[in-house]
């Protein structure tokens, strides 16, 4: 219960001025957290090559809400996942829940669906490595994108080269 607390709630502490005794009074505020709050996820995915059918398969391992990080001048230096879930577990609740589309009301698509179907916008992290460490350790900024998606191009000729067209 206290992680969850920790997890759930924001400390605030600010001095106000207390009207009657005039003096600076420390005021402590509890502030929950909202899905504003909430700026992207992080989805884990194991991309397995099945030698028995020549092809590459992407698994959802967990799904990660991703709050802001932000300095003590306000501005943000990063991004922490918030608690990870594990998708298999909620493939059930992902497959009942709607996603509304503005463009095309009359489409029915859960969030499972768009999930299995990858169609959400994505970069790769971190790539197997010995010293298992993430792409951002080694590379920052534009150059982290760039590796990512050499990264990305290389897994595509990997797949792309088992086949003679």
């Amino acid at each position: 219960p206290s992680e969850l607390k920790d997890i759930f709630l924001r400390v605030d502490t600010q001095y106000t001025e207390n009207i009657y005794t005039e003096e600076m009074e420390m005021v402590v505020q509890e502030i929950p957290l909202e899905s504003r709050d909430i700026k992207m996820y992080k989805v884990k995915e194991d991309w397995i090559f099945d030698k028995q059918r020549s092809k590459m398969d992407i698994r959802i391992i967990g799904i990660a809400p991703m709050k802001e990080i932000r300095g003590e001048d306000g501005e943000v230096r990063g991004y922490a996942p918030i608690f990870w879930l594990y998708y298999p577990e909620c493939r059930y609740v992902f497959k009942n829940w709607e996603v509304f589309n503005r463009e095309n009301d009359a489409e029915r698509r859960s969030f499972e669906s768009i999930f299995w179907k990858r169609q959400f916008s994505s970069y790769i992290t971190k790539w197997s490595n010995v010293y298992d460490r993430q792409i951002s350790d080694y590379k920052t900024g534009i150059d982290a994108l760039l590796q990512g998606e050499e990264i990305k191009s290389a897994l595509f000729e990997f797949e792309h080269d088992l086949w003679n067209f």
